[in-house]
């Protein structure tokens, strides 16, 4: 047995935990590829939201949160990922090639990853009262790690112009009836193997002081009483490049599964960044200009009482896992351990 080089079984599993990371409207818009001890993240642009996503903001982050899902899930399994991100410029949609080599597991290394299947993206509203600081810390960390910074939005002329941003974005989106037709084809789904399922779906808030989450269509999940006590967090970068986008989405799987160990519910929402106007609200008012805002995260603790939410559905892994055609030469068949069987 080669005990330097990951089995097939391993690969799937890793793989399999991957694709629970959040994507834009569940869209899951990655490919992954494989041959011995090299997987390949690509992106599918056959996924792109044409409409909510114009330049593939979305898109990039989306595949970096499940990049950063697969490393903590190969590491559980004995497997540092040694990661070279957009190796190839004449290639745009491989966004990562990632080499597996053996690695002693650690207990961070099984917990972080026993993170994965508990979280969920719980649109609900919070209950009130300020994050411990010893839990901000370990947020901001686990973003500062992975070339991200998470602004935790505290002062209220900044929190309200970042609620203003979003409800301009909602208000801007909704006059485009392209973009409804697609929130509407992702939205209210519920046999699908991916879109927004009607029971995770909650009708937005209309309290001018609260932010506007997106509101899918056919929403069915009911809402917690009383305001939102989210803490509201910008997580952003230092530029606004491919790679940028990509470490942001790294970084948002790092503070989302960091968030989920403490034991605190938490949302991604990108709406305010998908428009220019209201991306640069952001960036000005939100983060004086010095950063460029990538997506925000409502972290919080759920009311009492509040039931779990069910986990969203996931494309099968026959659909997104790919052995490398022909690794050992044009024309050679590829051996039946790198098909999975």
């Amino acid at each position: 047995m080669d005990h330097t080089t990951p089995d097939a079984y391993t690969v799937r599993a890793a793989v399999a935990l991957a694709v629970r990371a959040p994507s834009v409207h569940n869209s899951q818009p990655w490919q992954w590829h494989f041959s011995g001890r090299t997987v390949e993240l690509r992106a599918d642009p056959r996924r792109r939201l044409r409409h909510a996503d114009p330049d593939g903001r979305d898109l990039l982050v989306s595949c970096g949160c499940a990049l950063h899902h697969f490393t903590v899930a190969a590491a559980a399994m004995g497997w540092a990922a040694q990661v070279h991100r957009l190796p190839d410029p004449a290639r745009p949609d491989l966004l990562a090639r990632i080499d597996l080599v053996p690695h002693d597991t650690r207990d961070a290394d099984i917990a972080l990853a026993a993170a994965i299947p508990r979280r969920r993206s719980d649109r609900r509203r919070y209950a009130a009262g300020p994050l411990p600081v010893r839990d901000e810390i370990f947020l901001q960390k686990s973003a500062s790690d992975r070339d991200a910074v998470l602004r935790i939005v505290t002062e209220a002329p900044r929190r309200s112009a970042l609620t203003g941003a979003a409800t301009e974005a909602d208000g801007l989106h909704r006059a485009d009836p392209d973009y409804e037709i697609e929130l509407a084809a992702w939205s209210g789904r519920h046999y699908a193997p991916d879109g927004v399922p009607a029971r995770n779906a909650v009708r937005a808030p209309v309290s001018p002081h609260e932010l506007r989450v997106r509101e899918f269509a056919g929403a069915r999940l009911p809402d917690t009483a009383g305001p939102d006590g989210a803490a509201l967090t910008v997580l952003a970068t230092a530029g606004d490049t491919a790679l940028d986008r990509l470490h942001a989405g790294e970084a948002a799987s790092a503070v989302l599964l960091t968030a989920t160990r403490l034991g605190l519910a938490s949302c991604v929402y990108t709406e305010p960044f998908e428009l220019t106007s209201t991306r640069a609200l952001v960036r000005d008012c939100v983060l004086d200009g010095r950063l460029e805002p990538q997506l925000v995260i409502r972290v919080g603790h759920l009311p009492p009482g509040a039931p779990p939410l069910p986990a969203t559905p996931r494309r099968p892994i026959s659909e997104v896992l790919r052995p490398v055609a022909h690794p050992y030469g044009a024309g050679l068949p590829i051996p039946d351990q790198l098909r999975g069987r």
